[in-house]
């Protein structure tokens, strides 16, 4: 097919587009990794990355800090006391952890199971009034928890979570004994039995905390923070709150203020309570604000979503989030252009990768279909974008490798598993990114809730 000279250039502005920013977002992960792994096998300096909890809290505690969990739940009555028990088990002084279970008024789903485990655990159940500002999701409800505790530290853990035996001690440690001012556990989904998309999604954690997060903090590039088995100095929650509101309007409007007032609130907002990803965004405004993470090399056990409905709602909301964090950095943009090249990449590479790599397949397609030429420099781009393709869906089974708790025959035909089956998953990311678009466009900023359902309990209790 013969194409004229102005399809051409459409056609070779839009690869040239495409192809460059799925280029740029492979180069922005790859060089920290490179770096990493060329200090660890060759450099002469120290490459440790996790805290060594037995030489780091040998005489340094002479006591122990108090602990506030926030623990957020809406309709999570199935679950909830798997959270509880792994809390409550946990190799730490537990009258110096406090059990915060952060509730919605109407949730009776959650109160009822609460109520049946009130003479088994001791936890605290804290309302979320209903004329308390801002719509009704996580990261309301963690600011009004955070002003109605007071311990030394605070963190967040999710409902369906279970936490590893060492976490306190470990959390402890790292903030009372060294510099750092947050942590950040590993995250791992357990229930890679459930279907290919679940079986993707470990690997999938396993490269971002095991992997990734690792070489960023290596580099000093900005972590990102999961939305649980994150801890904080309290008194950095409360400078970052002053900084959000030194940096950014006020969610709320003055009648709110007000009624905050009235109430006695301070109106402190660490979160920010209208991302519905307020765990991402904390992550790079802690990073851009100059605050010291510490990673832990501690698991904790989550459950990935058993259908494809609930899985495309989750995704949609993490992309939404990230997608708002990224059009505050552009109206808002740091004050040095090194903030601005992370803090804009972060929130641009987070989500649009899978839509660059789809489009750069889908222009591979236009040039086999319409026999379009392109010049040589655009053939390099393209090429060197399958390359990063590739190689992204390589070290994913190497991340499901690493993570798997499987053996024999079974990791290995998983692991070919999710070679074949990964380009499917980065289809599904882009269904999630436009539903995302069309959500921010239209207006939605609504939470959409993911159903738990225990099985990474099921799995932990097979495997004792």
């Amino acid at each position: 097919m013969e194409l004229g000279t102005f399809t051409q250039l459409i056609l070779s502005t839009l690869i040239l587009l495409i192809g460059s920013l799925w280029v740029f977002v492979s180069f922005y992960n790859l060089v920290p990794l490179v770096n990493f792994f060329l200090q660890r096998q060759f450099g002469s300096g120290s490459t440790s990355i996790y805290l060594d909890l037995a030489e780091s809290r040998e005489d340094t505690l002479d006591t122990f800090p108090t602990i506030d969990v926030l623990l957020p739940a809406y309709q999570e009555g199935s679950v909830i006391e798997q959270s509880i028990q792994s809390i409550r088990a946990a190799d730490y002084p537990q009258e110096k952890v406090t059990v915060n279970i952060l509730l919605e008024p109407g949730d009776t789903d959650t109160r009822t199971s609460l109520e049946a485990l009130r003479d088994q655990y001791t936890f605290t159940e804290t309302i979320v009034p209903e004329n308390y500002p801002g719509n009704p999701n996580k990261p309301r409800a963690l600011n009004y928890g955070f002003e109605r505790t007071d311990g030394d530290i605070v963190g967040i853990i999710d409902a369906e979570d279970i936490v590893s035996p060492d976490l306190f001690q470990q959390v402890s440690t790292a903030i009372m004994a060294t510099d750092a001012d947050y942590v950040q556990g590993i995250l791992d989904m357990i229930n890679e039995g459930d279907g290919w998309r679940n079986l993707v999604f470990r690997g999938e954690y396993s490269y971002r905390y095991r992997v990734q997060l690792p070489a960023y903090y290596h580099a000093n590039y900005p972590i990102a923070l999961g939305g649980t088995t994150n801890f904080f100095d309290r008194e950095v929650l409360n400078k970052i709150s002053q900084i959000r509101t030194s940096r950014y309007p006020s969610p709320w409007t003055q009648a709110e203020q007000v009624w905050l007032l009235v109430q006695g609130f301070r109106g402190m907002r660490p979160w920010d309570p209208d991302n519905v990803t307020e765990d991402f965004e904390l992550g790079l405004l802690l990073w851009d604000s100059d605050f010291k993470c510490q990673l832990l090399n501690v698991v904790t056990h989550e459950e990935s979503p058993l259908t494809l409905g609930r899985w495309i709602k989750q995704r949609t909301r993490w992309q939404k989030g990230k997608s708002q964090t990224l059009f505050q950095y552009l109206q808002y943009p740091p004050q040095t252009l090194h903030a601005k090249f992370h803090m804009i990449g972060q929130s641009f590479m987070a989500h649009y990768g899978p839509i660059n790599f789809m489009g750069v397949s889908a222009t591979l397609g236009i040039i086999y279909v319409l026999g379009f030429q392109p010049n040589t420099f655009i053939s390099y781009v393209l090429i060197l974008g399958l390359v990063f393709a590739i190689y992204s869906i390589i070290i994913q089974c190497y991340s499901y490798w690493r993570a798997t708790d499987t053996g024999g025959g079974t990791k290995i035909v998983r692991s070919g598993e999710s070679l074949v089956v990964l380009p499917a998953y980065w289809i599904l990311h882009w269904v999630a990114d436009v539903r995302a678009l069309r959500q921010l466009y239209g207006g939605d900023y609504s939470w959409e809730k993911t159903k738990h359902h225990g099985r990474n309990a099921k799995v932990l209790r097979d495997d004792d």
